[in-house]
């Protein structure tokens, strides 16, 4: 039932609730943190769908962006670094594109398409999944994709506050990619704004903790999109996960791993060939202002290719209870950070606020706020 696994996902607490999209790497290279992503002035959620920033977050849809491009190939293994976060809910990602410049696209509009999803993984929430891998998540490019530009858009989606109408909590983050394809066009796709609705049954569940089967939910905005006349769908991955454990420069990061919709995906070892590189920070970085010199760095410089290979890299493949350093709980005593949870039915918490205000979200989740 829906209320015991969200009991469960509050009590194992978080420092931040609120979250944003920080970092992430191609093939385990990363531009940098913060780098080619367009990070919105807060980590507060948006919950108004119908509102501009549903597409990219609060200022996302400012052009030119500012924000430098990087290179990546259809098929290459992505990692996305979260703040992690107690709030039950899936993650989802989507492209908009292709497009001559993505610093120059609001992202406002018809061309968006979801190439992954997340929902649970028997009956745990993506976001606890995410939070056991420190925040990481992997997922792979669909192949078939149109060389370009693109806006690649991260959404974690908070359900504590479902149960009201615009009570949904949407943290969003969009980088921007050139990838490299042999493909045409992907399908379906979408509006943003005008995808979601308040009422929609994935966004505005009444009963949220009153026997809701979170096995039953599939996440907004459509389903994962087929492209390119010979390439494939993304998986949707609903119903298996694996956690891969990689070592990195700066230690070992556990990240969770979508697995293919169609089949059941062991945690065991074996299943690599779905993992991800160990992480590491390397400058790859295109920018549409840059010289020649820089820009041959970019995929763009590959479109002559007639086919795109991914890197294939080596990895260890660890268990989902095994991977990652689970967030510590506040415990009985202490003060509880901004955003945190601080009281509720069931909550046997911190009650006392380091900053903000403890205030009731709803009669199971009170949390700390700016006052």
């Amino acid at each position: 039932m829906f209320k015991s696994v969200l009991v469960a996902s509050t009590l194992v607490a978080t420092v931040a609730a609120h979250q944003n999209f920080h970092q992430f790497w191609v093939n385990g290279v990363s531009p940098g943190y913060q780098v080619a992503v367009r990070m919105p002035p807060s980590n507060s959620p948006v919950t108004d769908v119908t509102s501009n920033n549903i597409a990219c977050n609060v200022d996302g849809e400012t052009v030119p962006s500012g924000v430098e491009t990087y290179a990546a190939n259809e098929g290459d293994k992505i990692i996305v670094n979260w703040d992690v976060s107690s709030h039950p809910g899936p993650i989802t990602h989507m492209l908009f594109g292709p497009v001559d410049d993505a610093s120059l696209e609001s992202g406002v509009g018809a061309g968006w398409f979801k190439i992954d999803e997340l929902d649970n993984v028997n009956g745990t929430w993506a976001n606890q999944v995410i939070a056991n891998a420190g925040g990481n998540y992997t997922f792979t490019l669909p192949t078939g994709l149109e060389s370009g530009d693109y806006l690649l858009r991260s959404e974690m989606l908070a359900l504590h506050a479902a149960e009201t109408i615009g009570g949904a909590q949407f943290y969003i983050g969009c980088a921007q990619l050139t990838i490299t394809g042999t493909g045409g066009g992907c399908n379906p796709t979408i509006s943003l704004p005008g995808a979601y609705n308040a009422t929609d049954p994935d966004i505005y569940i009444p009963d949220v903790y009153y026997g809701f089967d979170a096995a039953t939910y599939t996440a907004p905005g459509g389903p994962v999109a087929t492209c390119g006349a010979s390439g494939s769908s993304p998986s949707m991955a609903t119903s298996a996960a694996i956690v891969t454990s990689t070592a990195a420069s700066s230690g070992t990061i556990p990240t969770a791993v979508a697995s293919s919709g169609t089949s059941k995906v062991s945690s065991a070892a074996g299943s690599s060939s779905l993992a991800a590189s160990a992480p590491t920070t390397l400058a790859k970085v295109t920018s549409k202002a840059a010289s020649s010199a820089a820009l041959a760095t970019s995929s763009k410089a590959a479109s002559s290719a007639a086919s795109v290979t991914p890197t294939k890299v080596a990895t260890t493949v660890a268990t989902i209870t095994t991977g990652g350093a689970t967030p510590s709980s506040t415990g009985g005593s202490g003060a509880v950070a901004l955003y945190g949870q601080c009281g509720g039915a069931n909550w046997t918490g911190a009650t006392t606020c380091a900053e903000g205000t403890c205030t009731g979200m709803n009669e199971y989740y009170s949390q700390c706020v700016s006052a």
